[in-house]
């Protein structure tokens, strides 16, 4: 810290590269809300109850106990620049699939990886890239974190 006092131009200059490296990490945020809503109309539709209640019966299993049967694209897919992208979506397609199936056991939690590639597929079309950042699927995340809590109570239990 005392060397730092002593030249306070270096002060500065690494005080602005933090500045600068931190506002330039905000995602901004759309500037058309029906551009938004245009972008999730790739996503697949899954008809959510009003009235939400708990699956009479469901044996509840929790998806990180389900490895056995992950899609082999899965653990691929926890490394490399499309990770996060990747996840986000998958955690949509596994959820919009025990919502519609009212499975909580395994067969219900871990869903084909096609659906994925598919979403992944329409939102490269839409966003005009080869490649996705967790930017482009962040609409995808947070619909996937609305229905989370809704296959919760139908399942009893954490996804």
């Amino acid at each position: 810290m005392r060397k730092l006092q002593q030249k306070p131009f270096s002060a500065a200059l690494i005080l602005a590269t933090l500045w600068t490296g931190m506002t330039s990490a905000e995602a901004p945020a759309p500037a058309d809300m029906a551009q938004e809503e245009a972008f999730l109309n790739v996503l697949p539709k899954v008809e959510v109850p009003d009235d939400v209640q708990p699956i009479p019966g469901a044996v509840n299993e929790e998806f990180r106990n389900c490895e056995a049967q992950w899609p082999p694209e899965y653990a691929m897919s926890q490394k490399g620049p499309e990770a996060r992208a990747y996840r986000d979506i998958y955690g949509y397609v596994k959820v919009r699939n025990v919502i519609a199936t009212s499975d909580c056991a395994c067969a219900g939690k871990v869903a084909a990886w096609s659906d994925v590639d598919l979403i992944a597929a329409a939102i490269r079309e839409e966003a005009g890239k080869e490649r996705l950042s967790w930017q482009d699927t962040k609409a995808v995340f947070d619909a996937s974190n609305e229905m989370f809590p809704v296959a919760e109570t139908m399942c009893g239990g954490s996804f």
